[in-house]
């Protein structure tokens, strides 16, 4: 059990440290090309690849697609009351009790965890997510919602097109899925190694206020992710993948927004640091929770 848990975990680990070491180096890493490539190009590739080259049904698709919507929503509620509860501001905190980075770590997980298949279902709740990321989240940061950013999310398109191709039953031409394939390969490394670098030039200006919410976050993931579980009678597979995802720490994206439109971004920051290596110090009692809420024996 220990060394499947462990063959999960140390990949991750490995990567994100690569990336780190980057970020500390004095070799220039350039995130935010490397950001915009993963966003425009590498994620909408993998989205489409993934969903037209395995067999997994539209219904299964939606019911992940719907998983997401409703851990942000959960979550949502909850983040209002505990962050009215601690007197933190809302626009600051409340993207950062919300948004899962369930792309950076958790996609990586779900396919270490649990497969191709794993993968494709984190892809379904990964859409989601990155949409909220980019609507929602920019709008509570702001405290302006500009229906035009949901269109200029490549990410959309790409599932439009997999859906069209689901549901047509067409076959995708060789170019196209080698392409995709090919382009979407470099998402997941990418973004591990983004995660380290930006660990290394995040950091924490009041930790006692990064662990509160550190803290928060991990209990509105686990909670938000169990409850939707039961909400719409999720098992196997696709129970264990909501709660892996749902468990993710603050996303990194959100202090993308809160440096661009919030006066206390460096707060955001600290509280990204420190939820994620909250995560990653709790990963394999969380993995270990997966496969037990998967029916599956590690």
């Amino acid at each position: 059990m220990y060394y499947q848990i462990f063959t999960v975990i140390a990949p991750i680990f490995l990567i994100t440290i690569i990336g780190y070491l980057f970020g500390r180096s004095s070799l220039y890493v350039d995130s935010k090309t490397i950001s915009s490539l993963v966003l425009l190009v590498a994620t909408p590739s993998l989205v489409f690849s993934t969903l037209t080259s395995l067999e997994i049904d539209v219904a299964t698709l939606l019911k992940m697609a719907l998983s997401a919507a409703l851990c942000v929503a959960l979550a949502t509620i909850a983040g209002l009351l505990i962050l009215r509860a601690l007197g933190l501001s809302y626009r600051t905190f409340l993207p950062c009790l919300i948004m899962p980075n369930s792309g950076n770590i958790g996609l990586p997980l779900v396919l270490l965890a649990f497969g191709e298949k794993g993968l494709a279902l984190g892809i379904s709740f990964f859409f989601v997510i990155a949409l909220l990321q980019y609507t929602l989240g920019i709008a509570i940061a702001s405290g302006e919602y500009r229906l035009r950013d949901l269109a200029r999310q490549p990410l959309i398109y790409s599932v439009i097109l997999a859906a069209v191709v689901l549901l047509t039953k067409v076959k995708v031409p060789v170019i196209i899925a080698t392409t995709t394939q090919l382009l979407g390969g470099m998402m997941i490394p990418a973004m591990l190694i983004l995660l380290g670098t930006s660990l290394a030039r995040l950091s924490v200006s009041d930790l006692r206020q990064a662990i509160i919410v550190a803290v928060a976050r991990l209990g509105v993931g686990i909670s938000t992710g169990l409850a939707v579980i039961g909400l719409i009678s999720l098992s196997g597979i696709e129970a264990g993948a909501v709660f892996l995802l749902a468990s993710m720490p603050t996303a990194i994206v959100n202090y993308v927004f809160a440096e661009r439109y919030r006066p206390d971004s460096q707060q955001v920051a600290g509280a990204i640091v420190v939820s994620t290596i909250l995560t990653f110090a709790v990963l394999p009692v969380i993995i270990w929770a997966s496969y037990r809420i998967a029916g599956i024996t590690p």
